[in-house]
């Protein structure tokens, strides 16, 4: 993975633009016969950032950063801070894999078993064992709605791509094709990460979404193909073969909107005793689990959580 530049003027436009066009991204846009919309995402340093501050293995890093290109590509088609939420749940060594993306460019996720490995004494098995048999729920959480809108569908592969575009075909009736790819150095950590996804819009001819297929089957590798410099939107150009109207360029990040003062409020729903029984026991490291940030309660703090609930009782 190309570092970003280390010149010390970073203020000429050239600079400007050098750092923004190496920034993670997720790109959308639609062919101007407005029979297809595509989107296509970079999203290599987020997942590293993800493998490094969970400490996961190069098999939950693989799965979690194809998680979180879903989401981001998912996402890029939702508006302002409405949210996108893909949840695998499976019985091989990953456990649940989950990921969260806003429209604006925020991700976050993590792995039940940030440790796991594939068992290859048995069987030779692919990636999708890392999941195994389970269940794939997708949620968006839109503006003015109290409930997210859920759908559910069991795990055909376990390879995440697979299973999304299962998703949206069964669950949203979108013919689609998702292609999420992450490569792993010699060291065991991310080297690209990165994702694509076509949908057919009512209408589309067959023989339009035939020769889309065969486009995607250029970029067989995405992780490959960033690799040698492509950006987003020329994947999709690759792909599409034909003019395309791009509608949104958005960077993205791993990022995680947890704080103390989040944690504390989340604590005030407790009951006062559960709180003294907190303070006695001396537990106050609290971790957040999809970023792994770890904050400690002083003596203050419970005394905020203890007085907001007396408040509450009186």
């Amino acid at each position: 993975m190309e570092p970003l530049p280390q010149n010390t003027d970073n203020s000429s436009p050239q600079a400007i633009k050098k750092l923004y066009t190496q920034r993670d991204r997720v790109v959308r846009a639609m062919t101007e016969d407005g029979f297809f919309r595509l989107a296509a995402v970079r999203n290599t340093r987020t997942a590293l950032s993800a493998q490094e501050r969970h400490n996961l293995s190069p098999l939950a890093a693989v799965l979690l950063g194809r998680a979180m290109a879903g989401a981001s590509l998912l996402a890029a088609f939702l508006k302002s801070e409405e949210r996108m939420i893909l949840d695998f749940s499976g019985n091989g060594p990953a456990g649940k894999v989950f990921a969260e993306s806003l429209s604006v460019g925020e991700v976050r996720g993590y792995v039940q078993n940030p440790e796991c490995v594939l068992d290859f004494s048995y069987n030779n098995p692919s990636l999708g064992s890392g999941l195994g048999i389970g269940l794939l729920r997708v949620s968006r959480i839109l503006y003015n709605q109290f409930e997210p809108t859920t759908g559910v569908v069991e795990l055909v592969s376990g390879d995440i791509s697979t299973d999304l575009a299962y998703y949206l075909t069964q669950s949203e009736q979108i013919p689609s094709a998702v292609m999420l790819d992450v490569s792993i150095d010699k060291e065991g950590k991310v080297a690209q990460s990165g994702g694509l996804m076509v949908q057919a819009m009512p209408g589309a001819p067959e023989s339009l979404i035939q020769r889309m297929y065969d486009n995607i089957k250029k970029l067989d590798h995405i992780a490959d193909t960033l690799g040698t410099g492509y950006s987003p939107q020329e994947m999709l150009q690759i792909v599409a073969d034909s003019p395309l109207t791009e509608t949104s360029d958005t960077p993205i990040d791993f990022f995680c909107r947890c704080s103390l003062e989040r944690f504390k409020s989340a604590l005030s729903t407790l009951g006062i005793e559960e709180v003294k029984e907190m303070r006695e026991q001396n537990q106050r490291e609290l971790v957040c689990r999809y970023c792994n940030s770890h904050y400690n309660l002083s003596d203050s703090d419970f005394e905020d959580i203890i007085g907001t609930l007396q408040a509450k009782n009186n």
